[in-house]
């Protein structure tokens, strides 16, 4: 008989095997018990939590031959039958193949007609955010008067794609992240099923890495018991899944801050020859910002994603930089995320990500830059405990609207505060920056400011931002005029990637 992985072999069959979703079970169960059941699910939540398996559970619990029931026997024909993927009634459609208006206008059809066996005709539509908008439209109807027959089960990673007309004709389930200690648990209890010996440490690692996903977990435990065999160890994970430790982060956030090209450059070539993955490299350097960012901004170990040796470097590491500046490198990282993720040359693509993040000036206190000082681009930043707000440069009058940001919006609020002046005039908001970067920042929130700022005034208020070198509306900005310079593609590339500007053009 050939092997099957882990991840199918412990897949939950029942309601009471879910782990970390009581919730979510809870509600399910109920609802079956008291026969509330509704026409349409929606359960949405990061890979590997259980979708899916939620779906299939509650077809077996309500299809089952005993039930509807809170549990399936998973003893009868229609229980097995649905645990295979075979049961005629209860169909699993992959949105991303299944997108078209046509397909819907025939899976519309098959509704009409009642169920060949079973007590309801299921449909279960996994990644559902694939679905096309004339999809969605087609579904709309049969959504909002269903046959008593039918039932929809949707599955998603991605709420924010599924229309808000589905939304409100839907029951929504939101499956939440598993915790790290459920995760461990769990792999405990697989290990031990399977006659694995594993540390706890081995353990502990295989969960972080698992990212609150069940299957990711056990995916990472099948790969690491090919290699480790029957008896797991902290350092087989760490071989395995390439791992890189907290010292190595140090020095690459010490170089994006310092500006340190070659240090970067020198680290990854580090990085590549060790075989690390530079997929899961960048994301582990993701995990390591939002710690210091945790650190920084005062928060409780316990919500670092650290182990306790690491937290000393952390704390090191964050020393370094003031909150704004690590807000800054975050803010930088997250923007080049989904384009790693998505490259075909990685290493490349981190490269980029970082020399871009080091390319950016040096973060200037706030209370420097409004008396007219420097600091040196080489020197390390000291951290602050606050910074200054920038409300004196900006006067009085929006005073009221920082503090409001400061509140609502703290992340805007450090954009702003980086203002070397500003002023009101009228319904018309104008900040002035030194550094043209956060023009991009506080421009790119416009409209949020805007709306905070019609509250805070009483009146529709707008907003801009320029740099000093900058002409003030009603002249026509350099970058706005025709040139050929700024129109080459080579010259296009190197802004976008490299974060290029252009400081003069000559003629």
């Amino acid at each position: 008989m050939s092997y099957q992985a882990l991840a199918r072999t412990y897949r939950p069959q029942r309601f009471s095997d879910i782990i970390g979703q009581e919730t979510i079970v809870r509600t399910l169960q109920n609802a079956i018990e008291s026969e509330r059941i509704h026409h349409a699910y929606l359960f949405s939540g990061v890979r590997g939590v259980g979708k899916t398996t939620a779906a299939r559970i509650l077809a077996k619990a309500l299809n089952c031959v005993h039930g509807p029931a809170a549990e399936p026997c998973n003893e009868c024909t229609i229980c097995k039958e649905i645990t295979e993927g075979i049961d005629l009634d209860v169909r699993e459609i992959d949105a991303a193949t299944y997108t078209g208006v046509d397909n819907i206008r025939e899976l519309r059809e098959v509704t009409q007609f009642q169920p060949a066996r079973d007590r309801y005709r299921i449909f279960i539509i996994d990644e559902a955010h694939m679905l096309s908008a004339g999809a969605w439209n087609a579904l709309l109807k049969i959504l909002e008067e269903p046959p008593p027959h039918v039932l929809f089960m949707f599955a998603t990673t991605e709420m924010h794609k599924v229309p808000q007309t589905i939304i409100s004709r839907v029951q929504r389930n939101a499956l939440r992240k598993i915790t790290l200690d459920e995760l461990m648990g769990r792999l405990a209890q697989i290990c031990k099923a399977e006659g694995i010996e594993a540390t706890p440490d081995a353990l502990e690692i295989i969960a972080r890495r698992g990212e609150g996903s069940v299957r990711d977990s056990l995916s990472l435990l099948d790969q690491i018991i090919a290699f480790s065999g029957r008896s797991i160890a902290a350092v087989d994970v760490a071989t395995i899944l390439g791992l890189s430790d907290t010292s190595f982060f140090g020095r690459l956030v010490g170089f994006i801050g310092d500006g340190d090209h070659a240090g970067i450059l020198e680290a990854l070539s580090e990085a590549a020859e060790s075989g690390r993955d530079f997929k899961m490299l960048y994301r582990d350097l993701l995990n390591f910002v939002r710690n210091l960012l945790l650190v920084a901004g005062g928060a409780n170990t316990s919500m670092l994603a650290a182990s306790p040796e690491d937290l000393a470097t952390i704390r090191a590491a964050a020393e370094r930089f003031s909150y704004t500046e690590l807000l800054r490198i975050a803010n930088l990282l997250l923007r080049d995320d989904e384009t790693v993720n998505r490259a075909e040359h990685q290493r490349l693509a981190v490269e980029i990500a970082l020399l871009k993040a080091a390319t950016f000036p040096r973060l200037k206190a706030v209370e420097d830059v409004v008396g007219g000082g420097t600091v040196a681009a080489a020197a390390p930043v000291q951290r602050r405990e606050k910074a200054v707000p920038a409300v004196k440069a900006a006067g009085d009058d929006l005073a009221p609207l920082v503090s409001r940001l400061q509140k609502s919006k703290p992340l805007i609020a450090s954009y702003v505060e980086q203002a070397k002046s500003g002023r009101k005039e009228g319904n018309r908001i104008t900040w002035i920056f030194a550094d043209p970067t956060y023009v991009d920042y506080v421009m790119d929130a416009r409209a949020t400011v805007e709306q905070i700022a019609s509250e805070v005034y009483g009146e529709r208020m707008s907003v801009e931002a320029r740099s000093e070198d900058e002409k003030p509306a009603g002249g026509r900005r350099a970058e706005d005029k025709p040139s050929a310079l700024r129109d080459d593609p080579v010259l296009k590339s190197f802004q976008k990637h490299l974060g290029a500007e252009i400081l003069k053009e000559t003629r």
